[in-house]
């Protein structure tokens, strides 16, 4: 199951998940409120005490570039920033290159440590 969003609504964790079977679903802390085929326009609904909650997708997109999801409270739209990163492939790509510095400096440190230069 790959985390699509992840968002907090009064203290309770709520994320959108898809699963390998094209299936979406909506977690509240953990647990399954609603589960539907992944399609454009899918929207889930379930309750937080007595609030009424609408989840759906609004990009066309989202595997590639994110998840972006319109939430509603009871009929009225909610502005909450998905906390799940959108790609991790930046991040991927700074660790490589600055462990790659970090390992050429310690290499040439340790050659000059181990093997000094020799005066002729």
């Amino acid at each position: 199951m790959a985390i699509c969003a992840m968002y907090y609504i009064e203290n309770h964790k709520i994320e959108v998940v898809s699963t390998l079977l094209g299936k979406e679903k909506i977690l509240l802390n953990g647990k399954t409120v609603s589960e539907k085929n992944a399609n454009i326009g899918t929207s889930h609904k379930f309750t937080i005490g007595k609030n009424e909650y609408r989840i759906a997708q609004r990009d066309k997109n989202y595997r590639r570039k994110g998840s972006i999801f319109e939430i509603r409270k009871n009929g009225m739209p909610v502005s909450l920033v998905n906390i799940r990163p959108k790609t991790s492939t930046q991040l991927l790509v700074l660790v490589v290159i600055m462990g790659l510095a970090f390992g050429f400096t310690l290499g040439i440190l340790f050659y000059n440590l181990f093997w000094p230069a020799m005066e002729v």
